[in-house]
């Protein structure tokens, strides 16, 4: 019989394993970053940036290096502070998604970028504020 450790331990594998198409920004993962921001490459050809500044958020999505055509696409950012979580929807403007910030965010917050491009293919990243 296996013990309860061994089965908690292949249960968050199966998990972890299960949710690899999900993104997330290691803290010294900046090779593709162009714009100052963090960097993440999701399922090996969609470049997520993301770029804070004061109350603004930027994400800038390029699709094998090119600026991803967001025409019809729904994204949103979630984002947890100590103070909460809040959901900014995101404006698309060409290859960028953005959105105004109720305050600056600071060191240590979580975001998370979902939502679908115009072909109705999921995108999803996740990062850690510097």
């Amino acid at each position: 019989m296996r013990s309860n450790r061994a089965i908690t331990g292949t249960l968050a594998l199966a998990i972890a394993l299960g949710h690899s198409a999900i993104a997330l920004a290691a803290d010294d993962h900046d090779h593709g970053s162009k714009y100052g921001g963090q960097f993440v490459l999701v399922e090996g050809h969609q470049g997520v940036e993301m770029v804070v500044s004061s109350k603004n958020i930027t994400f800038h999505i390029t699709e094998k290096d090119k600026p991803a055509d967001l025409s019809g696409a729904s994204f949103k950012a979630v984002v947890q502070t100590e103070a909460g979580v809040k959901m900014y929807p995101l404006t698309a403007e060409g290859g960028l998604l953005k959105a105004e910030l109720a305050t600056e965010l600071p060191a240590g917050s979580k975001v998370a970028l979902t939502g679908k491009d115009g072909h109705g293919h999921t995108l999803q990243a996740r990062f850690v504020t510097k």
